[in-house]
């Protein structure tokens, strides 16, 4: 098990250089933005006005908003998609994608894995008891919106992280009574 606490994150511009990211974590380590291509990465961005999203050619994206009232994704190749806090939504990142604010600045997180690699999902649930994170050959990413939790031993706070790979398995306990996750799962390919 992997813990990240917030000073562990990687702050860079956005591909197509029009706002800041702040990178979670990649794999593998040293690729993405700063380095040659990923095969999953998970992120948070800042958006504080409307326009196009990068573009990443071979990847699917996840997303949901974690912060404001919503952004409209204008997307060339298929129906628009709105996005609401805690909602997660999907679309291929070859395509091309506008956002457009509904209400003013957003914060919004993100999966992003290479279809040669394997498969993700993105869900965001509360947490009111403990919940088994089984082993199963997954890479699993908990990233701890609101609240308090123990995991193996270790306390995550607010927008810290653990990471679970292969057959890691432990038990995500909450130490408040209002605990919000991501659950990120990275299916890798055979």
């Amino acid at each position: 098990m992997r813990i990240l606490r917030r000073e562990d994150y990687k702050v860079m511009p956005w591909k197509n250089g029009g706002g800041i990211t702040t990178e979670i974590a990649v794999f593998p380590p040293q690729s993405g933005l700063s380095g040659g291509p990923f095969q999953w990465r998970v992120s948070i961005a800042d958006v504080a006005a409307n326009g196009p999203f990068s573009k990443f050619a071979g990847y699917d994206r996840f997303i949901m908003l974690l912060d404001g009232q919503g952004m409209r994704l204008e997307i060339d190749e298929a129906d628009a998609l709105d996005l609401l806090p805690f909602r997660p939504v999907s679309f291929s990142g070859d395509w091309t994608v506008r956002g457009t604010l509904t209400g003013g600045p957003v914060r919004d997180f993100n999966l992003m894995v290479a279809r040669q690699f394997g498969r993700g999902s993105l869900v965001c649930q509360a947490l009111s008891s403990p919940l088994n994170l089984m082993s199963d050959g997954t890479t699993r990413l908990i990233h701890l919106i609101e609240g308090e939790t123990s995991i193996g031993g270790h306390v995550l706070a607010s927008g810290e992280t653990a990471i679970l790979t292969g057959m890691e398995r432990a038990v995500l306990s909450p130490l408040a009574s209002d605990v919000l996750f991501a659950l990120c799962t990275i299916y890798h390919s055979a």
